[in-house]
């Protein structure tokens, strides 16, 4: 069973998302923000992140440059998924080694799990 994190700090989103990817057989972790998912990540080994950009008290990207230097995270694929579009921030995302930046009010929960699916492969 392929493990997946989200990194959400709206509950209610991360609820929705981990509601629906169980139902698909994944494992769903959660965490809120950007060193409680650090500390999940090394512990539980996700096979795919999903990242929201505005956390608490420190951003995605954040998450992003943090993992870089990680050698058991840095290699996770990362889908950011977050309604924050501007083009500045998705360029760092991808720089920093994001998969894919996909805006949530621009898809539907089923094109993000079609989304998490294909980086899975």
């Amino acid at each position: 069973m392929k493990k997946i994190l989200i990194i959400e700090d709206e509950k209610i989103l991360s609820e929705m998302y981990e509601f629906k990817l169980n139902k698909e057989g994944f494992e769903v972790i959660l965490a809120m923000e950007v060193d409680e998912a650090i500390g999940l990540a090394k512990k539980d080994k996700p096979d795919l992140v999903v990242l929201d950009i505005l956390l608490p008290k420190e951003s995605g990207i954040n998450y992003l440059i943090k993992t870089k230097s990680i050698p058991d995270l840095k290699d996770i694929p990362v889908l950011v998924l977050s309604n924050f579009d501007d083009n500045q921030t998705r360029m760092q995302a991808m720089e920093n080694g994001a998969r894919d930046y996909m805006i949530k009010s621009n898809h539907d929960p089923k094109e993000i799990i079609e989304k998490i699916k294909e980086l899975l492969k």
